[in-house]
């Protein structure tokens, strides 16, 4: 009867799990390979399986891929390459 109206608990080695395929993920985002093999050592360890991370790492290159495509004005321009006097 309360089945339904029962909300799901989520165990704490799910939570490290969850954490620690972010962690991945946002390393991936920033380029970090220096990173790559601890983070995705403690995924496994918090329990995440081998299709958990490849899913994580597409998702990451999703975002780079979506972040690629802004268009960057001479705003950024001007922030990204900064004229320096000499």
């Amino acid at each position: 009867m309360f089945h339904g109206l029962m909300k799901r608990m989520r165990s704490p080695q799910t939570n490290n799990c969850q954490r620690a395929l972010q962690a991945l993920k946002d390393a991936i985002v920033e380029g970090a390979t220096h990173r790559y093999p601890q983070l995705i050592e403690q995924a496994v360890a918090a329990g995440a399986t081998d299709e958990d991370i490849d899913r994580t790492a597409h998702e990451a290159m999703i975002a780079l891929f979506e972040g690629a495509e802004q268009p960057v004005t001479s705003r950024d321009l001007a922030y990204l390459w900064p004229v320096t006097s000499q």
